[in-house]
């Protein structure tokens, strides 16, 4: 009896439907998000891909990770982590992404999350990416690197802003004082939106030495038809 109420205590709950799971969302729910159907690897959107991020900016990022579809139900749960203090669902993201990773293990040095500025981390209480990147990092036994690493401008909201606008909003957003001769770095973040602020820092981390910048992320979301993305 006294077993049994302690498994019920310390078993976890989906997020999604509250049934008990042995981590983050269950089975049935994980498999209700949608998939990004036939991802390209270098910049993570569905093929064929009309309107490529790397024909527009000049691309730092070496491959895109971001398995699901940014939309239902999908983006509540991003939006509850980012906006409403739902930090578990960080731990719950990076397990859905754990899966993801086998062909890539042992082929990172180090996770990077990306940094929010000061005054958005003030407002906030915490780092959504850097909730991701902890669990991540103790999965995939590798460090996740802060210091030296930060967003030192406070860039402007980007909703609604294509891949070339963005590419001039957070240009110059990130800066690396450390050492990171040789590195393979994933950069780790919830949604890949257009990539110009995970490309962005990407850039800033080669120029610091990394060899190969991935981008980790949870959801990508879908190049709108007819738009410039």
């Amino acid at each position: 009896m006294v077993y049994g109420l302690l498994e019920r205590l310390f078993t976890e709950s989906c997020h999604a439907c509250g049934l008990a799971s042995s981590g983050g969302f269950c089975g049935v729910c994980a498999a209700q998000l949608t998939r990004v159907a036939n991802a390209c690897p270098r910049c993570g959107l569905a093929r064929p891909v009309a309107h490529c991020p790397r024909m527009q900016i000049t691309w730092d990022v070496d491959a895109i990770v971001a398995p699901f579809s940014y939309g239902p139900p999908l983006d509540h749960y991003v939006q509850a982590l980012k906006y409403h203090r739902a930090r578990a669902l960080g731990r719950a993201f990076a397990l859905l992404l754990v899966t993801e990773l086998t062909s890539i293990r042992g082929e990172l040095d180090a996770l990077v999350a990306v940094p929010l500025h000061r005054k958005r981390r003030r407002e906030r209480g915490y780092n959504q990416a850097q909730e991701i990147a902890r669990v991540l990092a103790r999965t995939l036994k590798v460090p996740a690197l802060t210091r030296g690493i930060e967003r030192h401008v406070a860039t402007p909201a980007q909703a609604g802003q294509g891949a070339v606008a963005r590419h001039s909003s957070v240009a110059g957003a990130f800066r690396v004082r450390r050492e990171l001769s040789g590195g393979r770095i994933a950069i780790v973040d919830d949604v890949v939106t257009t990539g110009a602020t995970v490309n962005a820092l990407a850039a800033e981390l080669k120029a610091a030495g990394a060899a190969r910048c991935i981008v980790l992320a949870v959801a990508r979301t879908p190049e709108p038809f007819g738009a410039d993305t």
